[in-house]
């Protein structure tokens, strides 16, 4: 086998190794499920998703992929984007999947020794996964709050570059078109990973049909344990609508901490004026106050 090899970036060295798995199926169609089935049978560092892409130097990266392979954003270059471009991503990954699906086809060109899995679903269950566990969440009043307000300000790009990477691949300018285009999408998808490979190379699988496939395909013993069930639509919505809240409510209370002295000053110097004409005693309460905030 391969060693791995080191590859530099700006801030650290990450060690590549060859990819051994690409698992294709469009996002809400078991990845989760996938990644930790392939962890059981030995695949160390599965990527999946947003929660892999921990690194602020990945965002970058896959905005760029975005620009290179999508013509229908503002931003496309169409400029070639190789195997070490990916391997900043997933290069110290035994396998992708989840986000990988965005870019199934040019992975597979990049990756050509890794073995693909097709994970399929029903259309129709698949859209509405997709549209109440991942548009109506990346797009919101709670996203436009967190992504376009928060993120700009901080230079965050995770969300931006999520947002991005979809309307790239479903050829769209917002998530309505998104979700008019979203079936054609899926049925194109399949049949552009079909297409581009070889019969020993794929594996066409559903989760329900279980170890069984899988292992037969990849050369494992059967595990003796359950085929995990990861990830579903209302354990997914309810973690990121948690992760919302909190941030928002991080964001607030930093704000509040900003503008709480201030406000408690204005209120005091107000009263300090009603008490000093009353009693005659004001100020004393405003500078007495002023040092306890100070």
């Amino acid at each position: 086998m391969t060693q791995p090899t080191a590859l530099a970036t700006k801030s650290e060295t990450r060690f590549v190794k060859p990819m051994q798995i690409l698992s294709l199926g469009m996002t809400r169609t078991g990845s989760s499920s996938i990644a930790q089935a392939l962890s059981i049978l030995g695949y160390q560092n599965i990527h999946h998703g947003v929660k892999d892409v921990g690194n602020a130097n990945d965002w970058p990266v896959l905005s760029k992929a975005a620009d290179s392979f999508f013509p229908s954003l503002p931003t496309y270059t169409g400029e070639p984007f190789t195997r070490a471009d990916w391997d900043q991503v997933f290069g110290r990954y035994d396998g992708a999947t989840d986000i990988a699906s965005f870019f199934a086809v040019p992975l597979m060109d990049a990756y050509p020794e890794a073995k693909v899995i097709l994970v399929e679903r029903d259309v129709e269950s698949w859209y509405a996964s997709m549209d109440e566990a991942i548009w109506s969440t990346t797009w919101g009043w709670r996203a436009f709050l967190i992504m376009d307000v928060i993120g700009r300000l901080k230079g965050l790009q995770g969300g931006l570059t999520i947002r991005k990477i979809m309307l790239g691949y479903y050829e769209a300018r917002n998530v309505g078109e998104i979700r008019r285009k979203a079936r054609g999408r899926y049925r194109r998808h399949y049949e552009e990973v079909r297409a581009a490979a070889t019969e020993d190379r794929l594996l066409e699988y559903k989760v329900e049909e279980g170890w069984g496939p899988l292992c037969e395909f990849l050369g494992k013993p059967v595990p003796n344990v359950p085929f995990p069930h990861a990830n579903k639509r209302k354990d997914h919505v309810a973690r990121v609508a948690a992760r919302q809240n909190m941030f928002l409510k991080m964001v607030a209370l930093g704000v509040l901490k900003k503008l709480l002295p201030g406000v408690v000053l204005a209120v005091a110097a107000g009263l300090g004026y009603w008490a000093g004409k009353e009693r005659g005693y004001g100020i004393g309460i405003v500078k007495n106050w002023w040092k306890q905030l100070s």
